[in-house]
């Protein structure tokens, strides 16, 4: 997932100079400056991207109804993934992307894992808001026999060529689908296969098979097949590590989110099932 395997995308400015770790911005001056300010990532469907010059998303709208719960406006910074996740940490959190923009108060999508904190000391970690593993659309006539995967054995399914359900495909069943595994570029192209009636399914990470198959005309079964490389995350948020206050308010907010049903309305509106994450990481 992008949040633990970013891509390389790296700009170089002539005379740039990189900054230094910003100020901390605790919920005091956050608040008195009127606008939280939250980092999502790039192009990363359908979490956060631009469609007819506006950015939508889920990470987008969850950014909204924090601030709109902390009484503020909402401002983006949205984040070319860097390297790896320590380096979005320091773009998009404590000190700025390399083009000189301010981070954000809060980033969304960082994975809940202690030891994220472990390797980034000037961050702490906000509240999961959703488990997120890998998943297949397939035809609902083929989907019990999907959940092993022993379908593909002789039927097709698409998958995003390089990826780790990719992976997954190749190495089930002791390599036995290898033939019937058909490589595309991108999990939209393997959506498209489905709509076609190329394949009987496709496959790759839980949101996005379930936002594409959402908009589907073909019958379509989400399922999750058990595969020892297929395991669950819980996604959250983080903030400067000196600004607790803000990130203790976050998390209040994020609960009274999940309480009132708004992060399950938020999901479900982009054809997403919202997975709650256990509360204590």
């Amino acid at each position: 997932m992008r949040a633990i395997s970013a891509f390389l995308v790296f700009a170089v400015l002539g005379g740039a100079l990189v900054a230094g770790p910003t100020q901390a911005r605790p919920l005091d001056v956050v608040k008195s400056a009127g606008v939280l300010r939250v980092t999502v990532y790039r192009d990363y469907r359908p979490w956060s991207w631009q469609e007819d010059g506006r950015l939508k998303g889920i990470d987008v709208e969850i950014g909204a109804a924090l601030a709109k719960a902390l009484g503020l406006k909402v401002d983006y910074l949205v984040l070319r993934p860097d390297d790896n996740l320590n380096d979005d940490l320091r773009n998009g959190v404590w000190r700025g992307s390399i083009l000189g923009e301010a981070p954000g108060d809060v980033m969304l999508h960082v994975p809940n894992d202690p030891r994220v904190e472990e390797a980034n000391d000037k961050i702490k970690l906000t509240a999961p808001y959703q488990t997120e593993g890998y998943a297949m659309a397939v035809d609902p006539a083929n989907a019990a026999e999907a959940q092993d995967f022993s379908l593909f054995e002789r039927e097709k399914v698409a998958v995003d060529i390089g990826t780790l359900a990719d992976i997954i495909l190749l190495s089930a069943r002791d390599h036995k689908l290898i033939n019937n595994v058909v490589h595309v570029r991108g999990e939209g192209k393997a959506a498209q296969a489905y709509e076609k009636g190329e394949v009987v399914a496709f496959y790759g990470e839980s949101a996005l098979v379930e936002h594409l198959a959402h908009t589907s005309t073909r019958a379509v079964t989400i399922i999750h097949p058990q595969h020892k490389l297929a395991r669950t995350i819980a996604i959250g948020g983080a903030v400067k590590a000196d600004s607790v206050d803000l990130g203790d308010e976050i998390d209040r907010q994020m609960t009274a989110l999940a309480d009132s049903g708004e992060l399950k309305r938020i999901f479900a509106s982009y054809g997403v099932e919202w997975r709650q994450p256990a509360r204590d990481r």
